[in-house]
C-alpha cells in the first residue's frame, strides 16, 4: 500500500510539472520571443490548445495507471454502491409477485478431504445463505443444483443480501458470469477486467481492490463453459477450478463463491483436480406442494380458479408425475406462471406427455404473456419481439464456449461479425483515400497539406487498431457511459463532481468550453469575435463539458449496459456538430459541395479514431439491420423491463440458459393464445 501511494505521489508530481511546462512554452510563444503569436486570435489558438491538452489529460487521468492510491475502505465501500445498484434482485426473478418461491438447500459432503468446515445447525433457505457463509471456513462456497434449479437467484440473492449487510473490512461480493473467461487470462487480471467494464472502476482502483483481498468473486456459470464432448482434463471448466485452487491471500485461500450444474461438478470433483477447501451445497428440488402453494397464491389463480384447478389436482394427485418433474425447479416454475397467468389455458400441460413437450408449451407463451404484462398495449409485437431475440440467441451460440452474456461494445468482435468489421475496415480506407487524394492529387503540396496528409495516416492507423480483438482506445470506455437525458442520475453526476476532492479536476477542465465560449460571443473590446455563426459550431462544448464529468463521476454499472451506446452517440454529436456548421459556412460563401468532402472525410476518420468502439457497433447494427431493432440498447431495456433479459452489471442476459438455447432454435413462434374452454364470464371471483 505505501508502495502504492509513493507510485501516484510520483505520478502526479511529473503530471503537475508537465504540465506547468507546457503552459511555460506556449506562455512563452504566445508573449513574442521570436516571432510569438503576432496578433489576438492566434494567441487565443494557442492557449485554447494548451488547455485542450490539460482537459485531456484531465479526463483520462481517471482510467489510466497514474491514479494515485486511496483508502481500501472508501474504494470498497464505492464498489458495493455500484454492486447494489445493479444487482437489486429483481421481483420477476423471484415471481413478479408478492408470493416468491421458497428455495432450500442442503449442505453436501465432499468426496475429499480438503474441504472447508460447515455450519453447525444450517439454515439451509434463501433468508439464511449469508449466515451460513460465514460459518463457513475457509469462506469458500459451491453452490450446485440441477438446470433451473435457481443458482443464478440465489447468486443474486447472496450478492444483494451480503452488500447489504456487509462489515467493515469484509470483501464486497460482485456477480460475474464466467462465459468470457479466456484460457490464457490470469483469474486476478479477469476479475479486474470485469471491475472496469461493468462497474466503472479505473484498472488501477480494481487492481489495489483485487490485491487487498476487498473483492469477493460471486462466479456464476461454471457449466456453460464448454461443449457437449469436451474432455474433463481439457475444458474450461477444469482450467477455473485450477485457477481458483491457487486463488489465496497470504497463506489462506481466498474467499469465492461458485456456482455449477450438480451433474458437471460431480464429475470435476471424480476427476481428481476438486476445488480445494471449499464447502457445498445442493439446491433442493421443488415439490409439489410448494409447486401448489406458489401456483394458488398467484393473482392469476385467484381471479382465474376455474382455469386452474385442473393443473393444481394434477399436482396434488400425481407429486412425482410429468408436469410435477417439468415444474420442479423455481426457473420453470416462474416462467409456467408467467405464460398463463392472465391468459392461455393452463390445463393444455395435462396433455403433455413428455417434460420437454411441458417446457416448449411454457416457453412458447412466456414471451407473449411477458410481453403483455410490461404493456397493454405493447410497443413490439410478440411475434418480433420472438423474431428478434432470436437473432440475439444466434449470436450468442456462433460464438461458441457457453456464451450468454451480450456486451454491446463487443458483438463486432465476435466470430460471425467479419462482414461488421470489414465494412468499417472499407470505410476507413475510403476516407482516407478520398482525403488524400484531395490534398495531395489536387492539392499545392505544401507544407500544410502534408502535414493534414501525415495527420489523416495517423488517424486511419488508430482507427483499424480498433479491429483488434482486444480492441484500442484514445477515450476509455468507462468514461463513455452515459444516462438517460432525463435520468436522475445526471443531478447525481453534477453533485459529485462539483464536490470533494473532484472539484478542482472539475474547475480546470471548465476553462476551455469558457474559453471557447467567450472567445464565440464576445465583442471585440472584450477580446472575442463576436460571430455568432462561429458561436453555433461551439454550442456544444457545454454539452460535452458535462457528458465527460458525468462518464467520469458515474459507473457503468450505475448508468447501465445502455449507457455505452447513449455515450458512443453523445461523443458523435460532439464530433460531428462543427462539421455541419463549418460545411453550411462554407456553402454559404459559395463552395462547391464537392470541395467541402475532405472536411467532412478528415472528421469521419477522426470520429473512428476516437470512438472507434461506437462506429464498429454501428457497422453492426447496419449489416444486421431489419434483423434486429436499431435502437437495440432501447429494446433490451424494455425486455429487461418485461423480464425476458436479465442484466448483470453493464452486460446483458437472457433471463435462463435453457430459455436461449430454446430460442435459438425457434426461428418463429410455435403457438398463438389459447383459451379455456368455458366462457370466461363465468369464472368466479373473490
Amino acid at each position: 500500500m505505501k508502495g502504492n501511494r509513493q507510485a501516484g505521489r510520483r505520478a502526479r508530481t511529473a503530471f503537475i510539472l508537465g504540465t506547468c511546462a507546457v503552459l511555460v512554452l506556449c506562455l512563452t510563444y504566445v508573449l513574442g520571443f521570436g516571432e510569438g503569436a503576432k496578433n489576438l486570435a492566434d494567441r487565443a489558438v494557442v492557449v485554447s490548445a494548451a488547455l485542450g491538452v490539460l482537459t485531456l489529460a484531465l479526463t483520462s487521468w481517471r482510467g489510466t495507471g497514474a491514479v494515485p492510491a486511496e483508502d481500501g475502505a472508501v474504494l470498497a465501500g464505492r464498489l458495493a454502491q455500484a454492486v447494489t445498484g445493479a444487482e437489486l434482485l429483481s421481483r420477476r426473478v423471484i415471481g413478479d409477485d408478492r408470493i416468491p418461491v421458497r428455495v432450500s438447500f442442503t449442505f453436501r459432503a465432499s468426496s475429499h478431504a480438503r474441504s472447508a468446515t460447515r455450519p453447525l445447525v444450517p439454515n439451509g433457505t434463501l433468508d439464511g445463505l449469508v449466515a451460513d457463509y460465514r460459518a463457513v471456513h475457509p469462506r469458500r462456497l459451491v453452490i450446485t443444483g440441477q438446470p433451473g434449479a435457481g443458482k443464478s437467484v440465489l447468486a443474486r440473492a447472496f450478492v444483494a443480501e451480503l452488500n447489504g449487510n456487509r462489515a467493515e473490512g469484509e470483501p464486497v461480493p460482485v456477480l460475474l458470469p464466467l462465459g468470457d473467461w479466456g484460457r490464457q487470462e490470469l483469474f486476478r487480471d479477469w476479475v479486474v477486467r470485469h471491475l472496469v467494464r461493468d462497474y466503472g472502476s479505473t484498472s488501477a482502483h480494481a487492481a489495489q481492490l483485487m490485491d487487498s483481498g476487498l473483492v469477493l468473486p460471486v462466479l456464476d456459470g461454471l457449466d456453460e463453459l464448454d461443449e457437449p464432448g469436451v474432455p474433463i482434463p481439457e475444458s474450461r471448466a477444469q482450467q477455473v477450478l485450477d485457477a481458483l485452487t491457487g486463488y489465496q491471500r497470504g497463506l489462506e485461500p481466498a474467499p469465492v463463491v461458485l456456482t455449477c450444474r450438480t451433474d458437471l461438478y460431480e464429475v470435476l470433483e471424480a476427476s481428481g483436480r476438486p476445488v480445494l477447501d471449499a464447502a457445498r451445497v445442493e439446491i433442493d428440488p421443488v415439490e409439489a406442494q410448494e409447486a401448489v402453494r406458489f401456483l394458488a397464491m398467484r393473482q392469476g389463480a385467484v381471479h382465474r380458479e376455474e382455469d386452474w384447478r385442473p393443473v393444481l389436482d394434477e399436482l396434488r394427485a400425481h407429486p412425482h408425475g410429468v408436469l410435477a418433474r417439468s415444474l420442479s425447479t423455481p426457473w420453470r416454475l416462474v416462467a409456467m406462471a408467467t405464460a398463463y397467468e392472465r391468459v392461455n389455458d393452463p390445463a393444455e400441460l395435462l396433455e403433455a406427455r413428455t417434460e420437454q413437450e411441458v417446457t416448449d408449451r411454457v416457453f412458447a407463451h412466456f414471451a407473449p404473456a411477458s410481453v403483455h404484462a410490461v404493456d397493454e398495449e405493447p410497443r413490439h409485437s410478440p411475434e418480433r419481439v420472438h423474431v428478434w431475440l432470436h437473432r440475439l440467441a444466434l449470436q450468442l451460440e456462433s460464438q461458441g464456449n457457453g456464451a450468454s452474456t451480450l456486451v454491446l461494445p463487443d458483438v463486432a468482435r465476435s466470430p460471425g461479425a467479419l462482414p461488421s468489421r470489414m465494412l468499417y475496415a472499407a470505410t476507413v480506407g475510403l476516407l482516407t483515400l478520398l482525403t488524400l487524394w484531395a490534398f495531395l492529387v489536387n492539392g499545392t503540396r505544401g507544407g500544410g497539406e502534408w502535414g493534414v496528409s501525415l495527420f489523416v495516416v495517423v488517424m486511419a492507423v488508430l482507427a483499424l487498431m480498433h479491429l483488434r480483438p482486444c480492441g484500442f482506445r484514445l477515450v476509455e470506455r468507462s468514461d463513455m457511459w452515459l444516462p438517460p437525458w432525463r435520468s436522475p442520475l445526471w443531478a447525481v453526476a453534477a453533485k459529485t463532481a462539483l464536490t470533494g476532492r473532484n472539484c478542482w479536476g472539475a474547475l480546470v477542465a471548465a476553462i476551455l468550453p469558457v474559453m471557447i465560449l467567450w472567445r464565440s460571443w464576445a465583442p471585440d473590446q472584450l477580446g472575442g469575435v463576436g460571430d455568432w455563426a462561429l458561436a453555433l459550431a461551439v454550442l456544444p462544448m457545454p454539452t460535452q463539458f458535462v457528458g465527460l464529468l458525468a462518464g467520469n463521476v458515474l459507473d457503468a454499472a450505475a448508468v447501465g449496459p445502455s449507457g455505452w451506446p447513449r455515450g458512443g452517440a453523445f461523443a458523435a454529436l460532439v464530433l460531428w456538430w462543427p462539421a455541419v456548421v463549418l460545411l453550411a459556412m462554407g456553402l454559404r460563401v459559395g463552395l462547391e459541395p464537392t470541395d467541402c468532402l475532405p472536411l467532412l472525410a478528415v472528421f469521419g476518420l477522426l470520429s473512428c479514431a476516437v470512438i472507434g468502439d461506437a462506429a464498429l457497433y454501428l457497422c453492426w447494427l447496419l449489416v444486421h439491420f431489419r434483423r434486429v431493432p436499431f435502437r437495440l440498447s432501447r429494446f433490451l431495456d424494455w425486455c429487461h423491463a418485461a423480464g425476458l433479459i436479465r442484466i448483470t452489471g453493464g452486460v446483458y442476459q437472457f433471463r435462463h440458459r435453457e430459455f436461449q438455447e430454446w430460442l435459438a432454435r425457434h426461428p418463429v413462434p410455435l403457438t398463438r393464445p389459447t383459451e379455456p374452454a368455458h366462457d370466461s364470464a363465468t369464472v368466479r371471483t373473490p
